[in-house]
């Protein structure tokens, strides 16, 4: 399933400015950069949930893995853009869960990348295991749906 490119399918956005580190020899963002933008939209949208970055839990627990990450680059980011990162889980599984980053320059409604990426819920011993009710229940209650497959 494409990553949605409305708006009005995120709930949550940060921002981040473009540093000198993140981009390439031609000045453009350099694409293992997104990694770390999709993992700052991912962690700063549990952190608005009062959720646990690390465990999507507001108590300790093992973290989940990811299994899937994957950006479609629309158009160039730079040294100093500033860039909205609109986030969201789109989708439960038994246990996994997806995520969707859209990219867009603050200073224009362009975009500039999008992608996705999917966790994994895992115990201890890093074998799966279901997404806690408590969890499903509060990010749906944010996003105001269900991400629950029909």
């Amino acid at each position: 399933m494409p990553v949605s490119t409305d708006l009005n399918d995120y709930r949550f956005r940060t921002s981040l400015r473009v540093r000198l580190s993140e981009t390439d020899a031609v000045g453009v963002v350099f694409f293992g950069s997104f990694s770390q933008y999709m993992d700052l939209g991912r962690m700063d949208y549990l952190d608005a949930l009062g959720l646990d970055g690390v465990s999507g839990r507001a108590t300790a627990m093992p973290p989940g893995v990811v299994v899937r990450s994957s950006v479609d680059f629309k158009s160039p980011a730079r040294y100093r853009d500033s860039l909205d990162v609109n986030v969201r889980i789109s989708e439960f599984g038994t246990s996994s869960y997806t995520w969707e980053f859209l990219f867009r320059d603050q200073r224009s409604p362009r975009v500039v990348a999008l992608g996705s990426m999917v966790q994994v819920w895992v115990n201890a011993d890093l074998k799966p295991e279901p997404l806690p009710k408590e969890f499903r229940e509060q990010v749906e209650a944010f996003e105001g749906r269900s991400l629950s497959p029909n």
